[in-house]
């Protein structure tokens, strides 16, 4: 990142927030907005690369279950991504207001939340009234 005149760094939003139709293309959209928004916040290569893949986890879920099988998806049917930054840690949240999991078969065999909880330090799935929260955290590296 390159410093502005007099040694201080361009401003660097604090967080993200980044809404999609809940259908294959969010996968990658949603990944690539995480793994930008880290990068931009001192994660090196392999800490992008896990958000990444941990947010693509996370997203095809959404894709896979969240509002039913099949392509046929309602109307409005959304995944929404936030993340937040600070000096120490960076937090992801995916979001959908979908029937949630766990009420019908799996053909991934729960792998996807095996993953996510890997990479991440910390995991927490939410599932009430209406949707699934997933929040990630990251540790970021210590600023020299």
């Amino acid at each position: 990142m390159s410093k502005r005149p007099g040694g201080t760094e361009p401003h660097r939003p604090r967080s993200l927030s980044v809404t999609a139709s809940a259908s294959p293309a969010a996968i990658a959209e949603l990944r690539h907005s995480a793994a930008e928004f880290a990068a931009g916040h001192g994660a090196d290569k392999k800490l992008t690369d896990d958000i990444a893949l941990a947010v693509s986890e996370a997203v095809t879920n959404v894709v896979k279950y969240a509002y039913g099988p099949g392509q046929a998806r309602p109307a409005g049917s959304k995944v929404e991504l936030e993340a937040e930054a600070d000096s120490d840690w960076l937090e992801v949240r995916i979001y959908d207001r979908g029937a949630g999991f766990g009420g019908g078969p799996s053909d991934g065999l729960g792998l996807g939340l095996s993953i996510m909880a890997s990479l991440s330090a910390e995991l927490t799935i939410v599932q009430e009234g209406e949707g699934t929260e997933v929040r990630m955290r990251f540790p970021l590296p210590a600023v020299r």
